[in-house]
């Protein structure tokens, strides 16, 4: 499947990878959930008017049991422009049940020479959602999950992955130094690739300076044994701050991981911060 996915976007294979979706097949992208092959193909076309056909520059998979994962990146070698796409998906190796593609639109408005403001104008209507105004400050003896509860995984790298997952949770910040490698290359949608694991130390005190009773939730994860790679599909909800007024707002987020001697040696960070903006009536800079 990881295949047809980069040829779709490389070289326009609409065929190919129409025979792994059914008709109650779900494909969301831009927080706009699409059903069956027609409402799909049409999110391929508008992708493909965009940024296909470019040169595939960069790959990373996660194959799982139930769940995969790709990250790839696709540049325009007459621009030197590029777009960052990752896929979560939901399959039974032959057929895709759900898929969630995050794109990051705030280079893809580079690549367009578009402004924020005009991308967030093109998106589609993101679906309704209903957020919970719960708050685990003010339930402190709640179980929160952790890694654990939702993928097998050997159980060194079962708790690396429980540091990491509490640096977001728990805010250790400490943790930073204990499992991510000194030269570990870092990308975060809208903020680029750096390395060690600084640049996302800083956002993420500025992601939650910019918010109130946030909260940070699992939803799926997956582990290639062969690869050292993860997936982890998640989420943070709170109150965005924004010209003195509180919004609840939910962060879809896919991180892909992968790891060498127990440690992260590389990290995709993939938000659609556009798509966010539009959802919920938000300026850009979000962070």
């Amino acid at each position: 499947m990881f295949n047809k996915l980069i040829e779709l976007y490389t070289q326009g294979d609409i065929a190919q990878l129409s025979s792994n979706i059914l008709h109650s097949t779900s494909w969301k992208q831009h927080d706009f959930t699409a059903y069956g092959n027609m409402q799909i193909e049409k999110l391929w076309l508008k992708s493909l008017e965009q940024y296909g056909f470019f040169t595939l520059s960069k790959k990373q998979t996660v194959q799982g049991e139930a769940f995969s994962a790709l990250f790839f990146e696709l540049t325009n070698d007459e621009t030197n422009q590029s777009v960052s796409v990752t896929f979560f998906l939901e399959h039974n190796n032959v057929h895709i049940k759900r898929l969630h593609s995050i794109v990051d639109t705030v280079k893809l408005a580079k690549l367009l020479n578009l402004t924020p403001e005009q991308v967030i104008a093109e998106l589609p209507a993101p679906d309704p959602l209903l957020l919970s105004q719960f708050d685990h400050q003010m339930h402190p003896q709640s179980y929160h999950a952790i890694p654990s509860d939702i993928c097998e995984m050997p159980k060194d790298i079962n708790q690396l992955m429980t540091q990491w997952w509490n640096i977001w949770q728990e805010k250790h910040f400490a943790s930073f130094v204990n499992i991510y490698h000194a030269d570990a290359e870092v990308t975060i949608s809208a903020f680029g690739t750096n390395q060690g694991y600084s640049a996302l130390r800083k956002f993420h005190l500025q992601l939650h300076n910019r918010m109130n009773r946030n909260y940070c939730q699992l939803e799926h994860m997956c582990f290639d044994e062969k690869q050292n790679t993860i997936a982890v599909q998640w989420h943070i909800d709170g109150d965005y701050i924004e010209n003195g007024s509180f919004n609840r707002i939910r962060i879809p987020i896919t991180s892909i991981i992968r790891l060498e001697d127990n440690l992260i040696v590389e990290e995709c960070f993939q938000v659609d911060w556009l798509a966010i903006c539009k959802g919920f009536n938000l300026s850009y800079p979000f962070v």
